[in-house]
């Protein structure tokens, strides 16, 4: 009866993975648009793990169907046997059940870095919308014609300081402006 249960509980937890793909399956359009070959490339990573959690689960299965078998094949057995026969089932399951945390990990690990391409490339894309703002070539340029005045002429070897040039040359007057502010108090 236990190894009912257990084989329902392992079968449940498959089935929460799977319909955990599932989603993922139905976000990936929008995912697409904005990843690329990373999100195909992470697709079929999902796709050969999950063939491998069903190969895995098929063999434990059958591993199992089988192990039924050889029980009831199996005479009255010694004690002593039984004892090394259950303690080498129960230390098989351990490492069933490790190997199938491990992969149930690494699925998770996959899931979670699309979710976390999928967030970068979208700011990407808003960061890249900001730059393609007309507003901000016109700021930079106001900032650079503040400094280019605030400086007696030929001060910029160049006729126009960069903008790290007026970055600089601004973040200097404000630590001195604060600097006067802290010496007056």
């Amino acid at each position: 009866m236990n190894r009912q249960t257990s084989q329902l509980s392992h079968n449940s937890s498959t089935q929460l993975f799977y319909s955990q793909y599932l989603k993922q399956q139905q976000i990936s359009p929008i995912a697409e648009r904005f990843s690329g070959d990373e999100v195909s490339e992470l697709r079929m990573k999902v796709d050969q793990l999950t063939k491998q959690l069903e190969f895995k689960e098929k063999m434990i299965s059958e591993m199992r169907a089988h192990q039924k078998q050889l029980m009831n094949r199996l005479p009255e057995p010694k004690q002593f046997q039984q004892d090394n026969f259950t303690e080498r089932l129960k230390e098989f399951e351990q490492k069933m059940k490790e190997k199938e945390v491990q992969f149930q990990n690494q699925l998770i690990e996959s899931s979670l870095l699309m979710k976390e391409n999928q967030s970068l490339k979208q700011e990407i894309t808003r960061l890249e919308n900001c730059i393609k703002d007309p507003s901000i070539p016109k700021f930079v340029n106001s900032i650079v014609d503040l400094v280019i005045q605030c400086h007696p002429i030929n001060h910029f070897p160049a006729s126009k300081p960069d903008l790290r040039q007026c970055w600089r040359w601004l973040k200097k007057i404000l630590n001195d402006y604060i600097q006067l502010k802290q010496q007056k108090h």
